[in-house]
């Protein structure tokens, strides 16, 4: 065999090794393929299922931290709103402060409440008088030993404007909870006694507790001041008052807003 021979037989020998390794290898098939898309398939699902979890668990923060700020509220919701109704009660009063006389005083009220801590008041009343020491009168009027011819009440109209800043709960004996407010009023008005109206001012504080949904329980110290002409003289008086009363708002119901 010449050398050019034996080349040409080594390099077909190399060949045919080659083609049987290659018939060897399996060839790709469906199952493979399909097991392929299988797993690039939950790649994405467990991408999205993550994505999804993570939205639920920043949504789920936000409403506790909603829960939180509504929590940490000093009173978190008014059972009573007084914006926008009317304020309907008769009151009944006695004087604190006449050495001479006993004053009671019967009257009525109609408020109408502007928003929730603001109202405007129109009030009247009767005064029903009874001589504390009738001996001291008599002395006052005929000897003029201490006090000649003392006011006489007879009665007061008044406007006020009644502001309630304070807003809370009490705990009734640990059975219960009680909301109030309390407020500040005053206003102008007239003084009626034995020699006629005279014009007065008076100003008070005083505090309501929501029984249910239009009924309300009050309580409050009023002071009036008043001049007039008195024994050829300008006086200026005051009479100190405790009020007790009951009131009804009306419409009886309203709609719940958070304050």
């Amino acid at each position: 065999m010449t050398p050019a021979l034996a080349v040409a037989a080594f390099a077909a020998l190399c060949g045919w090794a080659s083609n049987a390794e290659a018939q060897d290898e399996p060839a790709p098939t469906a199952d493979s393929a399909a097991s392929a898309g299988s797993e690039t398939s939950v790649g994405a699902e467990e991408t999205t299922e993550a994505a999804t979890s993570k939205e639920a668990a920043e949504e789920r923060r936000d409403k506790k931290n909603e829960e939180l700020a509504d929590r940490i509220k000093s009173v978190q919701r008014k059972v009573f709103l007084k914006k926008e109704r009317f304020e309907i009660f008769p009151f009944f009063a006695l004087d604190l402060n006449d050495p001479l006389f006993n004053h009671y005083i019967l009257g009525g009220s109609l408020a109408y409440h502007l928003v929730d801590s603001l109202a405007l008041e129109v009030r009247g009343g009767a005064v029903i008088a009874s001589t504390k020491q009738g001996i001291i009168k008599i002395v006052q009027q005929e000897v003029g030993a201490v006090l000649e011819n003392p006011p006489d009440f007879k009665g007061h109209v008044d406007g006020d404007l009644t502001w309630a800043p304070f807003y809370g709960k009490i705990s009734i004996f640990g059975e219960g909870l009680l909301h109030f407010d309390t407020y500040l009023t005053g206003g102008p008005g007239v003084f009626i006694t034995d020699l006629g109206a005279a014009p007065a001012f008076n100003i008070g504080i005083g505090q309501r507790y929501f029984i249910n949904r239009w009924l309300v329980a009050r309580i409050e110290l009023r002071n009036y001041v008043f001049v007039q002409e008195r024994n050829n003289s300008s006086r200026v008086d005051n009479l100190m008052v405790l009020g007790f009363s009951v009131s009804g708002f009306f419409p009886t119901s309203f709609e719940y807003e958070f304050q």
